[in-house]
């Protein structure tokens, strides 16, 4: 079982994912903003985390920067309602992220999942 952090100002969105993913067998830690996510990040190993690009206060890009100097292994998947950010989303890729655009399906989600549990060794189904 991996641990999995959701980060999205949507509680909506944060209780769709948490539903899915923890009926692939995972737990889910949710915040509702990057900060609050980053102090839970600190507090707590994660093993994944799925981060809206977009929220108040500290960004997702802000979020990754800041995870990225605690644990340069970490696997951030980004999301976004705006797939028109193309620059961004671009350096997103470029630095070895994914990224995802909202609406996403279950499916995608199960995909990046499993994807991303692979690249930290794969010993997490």
């Amino acid at each position: 079982m991996a641990r999995i952090l959701i980060v999205d100002d949507e509680a909506e969105i944060r209780r769709f994912l948490s539903r899915i993913i923890t009926h692939m067998g995972h737990e889910v830690i949710e915040a509702p903003d990057g900060q609050t996510a980053l102090n839970l990040y600190q507090d707590q190993p994660v093993d994944l985390s799925f981060v809206d690009v977009n929220m108040p206060g500290m960004n997702g890009i802000t979020f990754l920067e800041e995870v990225k100097v605690l644990d340069p292994a970490a696997v951030v998947i980004i999301m976004t309602g705006y797939p028109s950010a193309d620059t961004i989303m671009k350096t997103i890729e470029d630095d070895g992220y994914t990224y995802i655009t909202k609406p996403f399906h279950i499916e995608q989600i199960k995909d990046l999942v499993c994807r991303g549990l692979n690249a930290i060794g794969g010993s997490k189904p």
